[in-house]
C-alpha cells in the first residue's frame, strides 16, 4: 500500500512539474534528436543552433525548422565567420580537416561546401570578395579519373552556388593573400608573381614580378591595381597596370606599421597604419610592445604615380586612429585616445592645430552647424573648416564609459546620457543643460540606451528602466533584479548578446555604405534603411527578404525585456515601455536559460528542454 501510495503521489508530482513548466504554451516548439548546444540570432534574422547532430535553422514563424544540415556536425561559435550584411555563414575548418562550407541562412542551402565541390582535404585558405559576392578558395581540387587533380584557385558565384572557374596554378606558387576582382578579371596574390586571370576565359591575361603579396585591392573606375606585402612589422605597397601587369611602382613603397585602412581619393592612396609600441627602448620596450599592444597611427598619402610619399612629415597621433573620413579639402581624423585633426591632400594641416578631445571619441557626424562628436568625457560642434568650437566650448562630463545619445526631433535637440546624468544640447546656438540628474539605476548599472518616446525620455540599460518628461521629471522607474545565475550561464549569455549586436551593427558594403565618408548623424532606423535600399538592388531573393526586415518595424518596438527571478523561477517579464508596467511574463524554468528575443518579428527562442527550442510570440 505504502509503495503504492509513493508511486501515486510521485505521478503527481510530476505531473505538476509538467504543468509549471508549460503553463505558457508556446506558439512553435521544435524538437531535435541531439542536444541543443547553443543557439544564436543572426542579422539575417534566421536563428541558427547546433543540436551536435546537425546545422539547424529556425525562419522567424515557420512552424517547422527550416533546415538542417547533417554534414555540419558539432559545429562551435568559435567557427563561424558571419559575412556581415548578406545571408552568408562560412563555416571555418576545424583541426587537420581544412575543409570549408558557406550556407546561405535565407535559404536553408548550404552553396559551398569543399568536400563535396571535391577540394582534397579542404582549403587552404577562402577569401569573400564583394559586392560581387564571390568565394575565392585555395587547394587541389579532384577531377575525373583516378588520381586526376588539378592545384589552383576556385571562382564560385555565392547568389547561385555555382562554380564560375578553377584557375590552374603550380603548387609552388600558390595564392597566398586575399584576391580581387576588377571588371571580368581577377588579381590573384601568389608566391612567385601577382596574376592576372580572364574571369569568362580562364586565360592567364598577365603576370608581376611581386613576390608574397597578402592583398590585392582595385578600384574599377580608374582601373588602379594596388599589391599589398607584409615585411616583418611593415608593409611594402605597389602599383600594378591593369592592362599589361608591368610594375607602375617596381620597388614598392616601404612603409612602417601594418595597414588597418585604405581609401581612393583622387589626389593619391590613402592609407593608415598601425605601429604597435609601448613607447619604452630596448629590449625592455621590445617584450611590453608585444605583451601590452599599445601604439600608434600613421597616415600615408601615396602618389598616384610614383608612389611616393606625398606628405614630408606624417602627422603624430599619439594613439590608435579609429575614425578617417576624406573630405573635399583634406583628411579627417580622430584617435581613440583622443584629439582630431585635418590635414589638406598637399600634407599641410587644415586647422592651425589639432582638436584635443576626451578620449573614447564614439561618433563623428556631420550637423547642420559642422561636425558632432562625442566621446566619452566631452559633447561639440566643431567648424570642419577651422576645427574650431563653433560655440566656444565643450560640453564637459564626467569621465563615463556608458555614453549613449538621440536625436530629439520634436525639441530639436541632442541628448547626451553619461554618468553626470543627461545633457540636453542645442546644436544650433550651443546652449545646453543638465536636463536629467537624478538617474540612480539599481544592480550598479548605468544606462546603455536613450530614446525619445511619445510620453518623454527612457534610459535603459540591463535591468532598469527611467521615463522622464521633456523637461527632465521623473515619471516612473522600473528595476528587476539579475538572477543568480552561474558564472558559466553569464558567460554565455554574453557572448551571444555580443556576437549577435556585432551583426546587427556591422557595416553593409552593398548598401553603398563608405567607411571614408563623414556620414549625417542619423538614427538607427535611417542605417537600418539604407541598407534595405542597397539589398534591393542584389538580385537574390534571400537579399530582398533581409532588405524587408531591415525595412521593418520592430514588432516590439513599445516594449522591453529584462531576465529576472520569477515565483516559478528564472523567466522574462515584458515591460511597457510608456508606462513601466509588467504586462507580461515568460517562466523559463532554467537557472541558466538560453533565449533570443527577435525584436523585429517579435518572438521569444527559448531552449526548454535538452533537445527542444521553444517560440513565443511576443505580440498578440
Amino acid at each position: 500500500m505504502k509503495k503504492q501510495l509513493f508511486q501515486i503521489l510521485t505521478l503527481i508530482v510530476l505531473i505538476l512539474n509538467v504543468k509549471n513548466v508549460y503553463s505558457q504554451s508556446a506558439d512553435f516548439n521544435y524538437t531535435f534528436d541531439g542536444q541543443v548546444k547553443w543557439m544564436m540570432l543572426t542579422e539575417s534574422g534566421t536563428l541558427l543552433s547546433s543540436t551536435g547532430e546537425a546545422l539547424v535553422g529556425i525562419r522567424p514563424n515557420s512552424p517547422e525548422v527550416s533546415f538542417k544540415i547533417d554534414r555540419l556536425k558539432k559545429v562551435k561559435e568559435e567557427n563561424l565567420e558571419f559575412v556581415p550584411g548578406t545571408p552568408f555563414l562560412i563555416i571555418k575548418p576545424k583541426g587537420m580537416i581544412q575543409h570549408t562550407s558557406v550556407v546561405d541562412l535565407v535559404k536553408g542551402e548550404m552553396v559551398f561546401d569543399s568536400k563535396e565541390s571535391n577540394w582534397k582535404g579542404g582549403v587552404t585558405s577562402r577569401h569573400f570578395i564583394a559586392p560581387e559576392m564571390k568565394l575565392v578558395v585555395n587547394g587541389m581540387h579532384k577531377g575525373e579519373g583516378v588520381g586526376n587533380y588539378t592545384n589552383g584557385v576556385g571562382l564560385y558565384d555565392m547568389l547561385n552556388g555555382q562554380l564560375v572557374r578553377i584557375f590552374e596554378r603550380k603548387s609552388a606558387n600558390m595564392m597566398t593573400g586575399r584576391p580581387d576582382i576588377l571588371g571580368d578579371d581577377i588579381v590573384i596574390p601568389g608566391m612567385k608573381n601577382v596574376t592576372c586571370y580572364s574571369i569568362s576565359t580562364g586565360a592567364v591575361k598577365w603576370s608581376a614580378p611581386i613576390k608574397n603579396a597578402t592583398q590585392i585591392i582595385t578600384k574599377e573606375e580608374t582601373r588602379e591595381i594596388y599589391a599589398f606585402r607584409s615585411k616583418g612589422d611593415n608593409t611594402v605597397v605597389y602599383k600594378i597596370n591593369a592592362d599589361d601587369g608591368n610594375s607602375l611602382w617596381p620597388e614598392g613603397n616601404k612603409i612602417k606599421g601594418i595597414i588597418s585602412m585604405i581609401e581612393f581619393t583622387n589626389h593619391g592612396l590613402a592609407l593608415v597604419t598601425n605601429i604597435v609600441g609601448s613607447g619604452q627602448k630596448g629590449l625592455v620596450g621590445g617584450i611590453a610592445s608585444k605583451v601590452k599592444g599599445s601604439g600608434t597611427s600613421k597616415v600615408y598619402l601615396l602618389d598616384l604615380n610614383s608612389g611616393k610619399d606625398l606628405w614630408d612629415k606624417s602627422p603624430k597621433t599619439k594613439g590608435i586612429i579609429n575614425h578617417f573620413y576624406i573630405e573635399d579639402d583634406g583628411i579627417l581624423f580622430g584617435v581613440s585616445s583622443g584629439g582630431i585633426n585635418k590635414i589638406a591632400f598637399d600634407g599641410t594641416p587644415v586647422w592651425k592645430k589639432p582638436y584635443k578631445t576626451g578620449p573614447g571619441i564614439q561618433i563623428m557626424a556631420k550637423v547642420d552647424k559642422g561636425m558632432l562628436y562625442i566621446s566619452e568625457t566631452e559633447t561639440d560642434i566643431l567648424n570642419l573648416k577651422t576645427g574650431e568650437s563653433v560655440f566656444g566650448k565643450p560640453v564637459k562630463y564626467k569621465n563615463s564609459k556608458a555614453v549613449t545619445s538621440c536625436y530629439d526631433e520634436k525639441q530639436d535637440r541632442f541628448l547626451v546620457s553619461c554618468k553626470d546624468g543627461v545633457y540636453a544640447f542645442n546644436g544650433n546656438n550651443g546652449e545646453y543643460k543638465l536636463l536629467i540628474n537624478d538617474v540612480k539605476f539599481e544592480g550598479k548599472e548605468d544606462p546603455t540606451n536613450i530614446s525619445v518616446r511619445e510620453s518623454g525620455i527612457l534610459l535603459s540599460s540591463e535591468q532598469n528602466l527611467s521615463s522622464f518628461d521633456f523637461d527632465g521629471s521623473k515619471q516612473w522607474h522600473t528595476y528587476y533584479k539579475a538572477p543568480g545565475i552561474s558564472t558559466v550561464g553569464k558567460i554565455l549569455l554574453t557572448a551571444v548578446a555580443v556576437s549577435s549586436m556585432a551583426m546587427s551593427s556591422a557595416a553593409s558594403f552593398q548598401a553603398g555604405y563608405n567607411r571614408g565618408t563623414l556620414g549625417p548623424y542619423h538614427s538607427e532606423t535611417q542605417r537600418m534603411e539604407t541598407y534595405a535600399e542597397g539589398f534591393g538592388d542584389i538580385a537574390s531573393s534571400s537579399f530582398q527578404a533581409m532588405g524587408q526586415r531591415f525595412k521593418a518595424t520592430k514588432a516590439t518596438e513599445n516594449a522591453t525585456f529584462i531576465l529576472t527571478k520569477l515565483s516559478e523561477g528564472v523567466g522574462l517579464v515584458k515591460i511597457d515601455k510608456d508606462t513601466g508596467e509588467k504586462v507580461d511574463e515568460i517562466v523559463l524554468k532554467d537557472k541558466k536559460p538560453m533565449y533570443e528575443v527577435d525584436d523585429i518579428e517579435g518572438i521569444l527562442y527559448f531552449k526548454s528542454g535538452g533537445s527542444t527550442i521553444s517560440g513565443f510570440k511576443l505580440v498578440k
